[in-house]
């Protein structure tokens, strides 16, 4: 019996640039899947009793997280195992007063249990090349564990063109216990 052979054979010793070729398209796809901040690995840790969110699940909710680098103002109903969230991102004084452009910015939504333990972590928006004057607004519905009791909001960015500077610079809030 013949076998078929979907991919041809590659061997990267004949042909080294098969390999970087792969390597590249590997970086290329987990750094796109970054930024959806879809990642597990807060999943079994703590989220800090101060950036606990209680979660409200009757009725729609609103509130804000602010911390200087943003402020988001959000919305959410909880129903049917969803969660609903809306809301928008304004940049705050550390960032607006000291760069033009923040070159990627990433949002995310974390849901614990009643002790702040992380059930889940989900992307809620993305920005790229965005001033640092404009709103960046979000609109997504998640599916809400069972448990869910709390909620907090990571993120993570980089700016860019600041006072007599170029070169990007990062900031982040990570509301996991370490």
């Amino acid at each position: 019996m013949k076998s078929l052979r979907i991919w041809p054979k590659v061997d990267s010793v004949n042909h080294p640039g098969c390999l970087l070729v792969a390597l590249v398209v590997a970086v290329a796809y987990l750094t796109g899947c970054q930024g959806t901040m879809l990642s597990t690995t807060n999943v079994g840790q703590t989220i800090k009793p101060s950036a606990q969110i209680n979660l409200v699940k009757t009725g729609p909710q609103s509130g804000q997280f602010s911390d200087g680098y943003v402020a988001v103002n959000y919305k959410y109903t909880a129903s049917g195992g969803n969660l609903q969230i809306n809301g928008v991102v304004q940049f705050g004084t550390a960032i607006v007063g000291n760069f033009r452009t923040v070159q990627t910015f990433d949002l995310g939504l974390l849901l614990g249990d009643s002790q702040g333990k992380v059930l889940m972590q989900q992307g809620l928006t993305t920005a790229v090349e965005n001033s640092v004057s404009s709103p960046v607004n979000f609109s997504t519905t998640v599916l809400l564990p069972l448990q869910a009791a709390t909620m907090a909001f990571s993120y993570n960015g980089t700016a860019y063109g600041g006072v007599g500077s170029d070169s990007p610079t990062s900031f982040w809030a990570d509301p996991v216990e370490r």
